[in-house]
């Protein structure tokens, strides 16, 4: 994990992958709110150099409403939408480094079918505040 990525900003010879979408989890560390979003955001970064590779991620988070000065929270994932991120990121790894030729649809829709309540809320969400949501 790297909280500093930024995207589109890469190093040379480095690759980028958001995926946009997915069903995360957050909970609120000072008043321990908990709510959901379906619009949570995960920047990879992946290069492979002399047949090794390294894969740098982000998701971005989300601040409570509730409080009134609020810590930005890190999303929490079900093991059914992690699956579903590793597969999007391997078919993106064999595409640019190994060149398997993929379509647009062979990547898995990662939100899940859950009760989201409400819009997504962008004054809270630090993928909207850096422009990648």
């Amino acid at each position: 994990e790297d909280d500093t990525l930024q995207v589109h900003a890469l190093k040379p010879g480095w690759k980028e992958f958001v995926q946009r979408r997915a069903l995360g989890r957050f909970q609120c560390s000072r008043c321990f709110n908990v709510w959901s979003s379906a619009r949570v955001h995960i920047l990879f970064h992946m290069c492979r150099r002399k047949g090794r590779g390294k894969v740098r991620l982000r998701a971005f988070r989300q601040a409570c409403r509730r409080c009134p000065d609020p810590s930005l929270e890190q999303p929490q994932f079900s093991p059914e939408t992690m699956d579903k991120l590793l597969h999007n990121l391997v078919l993106r790894i064999l595409k640019y480094f190994y060149h398997v030729a993929m379509q647009p649809s062979d990547l898995l829709e990662v939100v899940v079918d859950a009760p989201v309540a409400g819009p997504h809320d962008s004054a809270h969400c630090e993928g909207c505040q850096l422009g990648a949501c």
